[in-house]
């Protein structure tokens, strides 16, 4: 009877230090994370995510579920919104969006870059003014610097 309380209060103890070594292992996955980031510049609001591969198509995978989760959000909320024809600024593609909501237009671009070391990232630019190339040129040549 003595050996099956100590087994017993022996799993209950590795259950806790399992449970707690696992807690910490998902605090630092969710800190490296902390490379995505966001910022402005020229009054514009740029966010930068990296994607999970290093492929063209992953990034153009990882743009368009972007762009589709803003679509559904936009959709779900009656909220009216237009696509418009891709923009070229320098490296990257940018696929414009107008939205309006509540009787005040927004203007989004989704685009992506690639760093130097070959990582890639989607990037998502956010104005009360229409975007124009040159601003997402712009916004291109700041996020270059922020990912070299």
């Amino acid at each position: 009877m003595r050996k099956i309380v100590f087994n017993k209060k022996f799993l209950v103890i590795a259950g806790l230090c399992l449970s707690a070594a696992g807690a910490l292992a998902l605090k630092s996955r969710t800190s490296t994370q902390a490379s995505d980031s966001s910022f402005q510049v020229d009054g514009l609001n740029i966010s930068i995510q990296q994607c999970e591969g290093k492929s063209q198509e992953i990034m153009e995978e990882d743009i368009d579920e972007t762009i589709s989760n803003e679509v559904m959000a936009l959709e779900e909320k009656g909220h009216h919104y237009e696509i418009g024809d891709v923009i070229e600024a320098g490296e990257a593609s940018f696929v414009p969006m107008t939205k309006e909501i509540d009787d005040e237009t927004a203007y989004h671009a989704f685009g992506g870059i690639t760093s130097k070391s070959g990582k890639n990232y989607v990037i998502v630019v956010k104005s009360e003014n229409e975007l124009t190339q040159g601003d997402l040129e712009t916004v291109v040549e700041t996020v270059k610097e922020q990912v070299k």
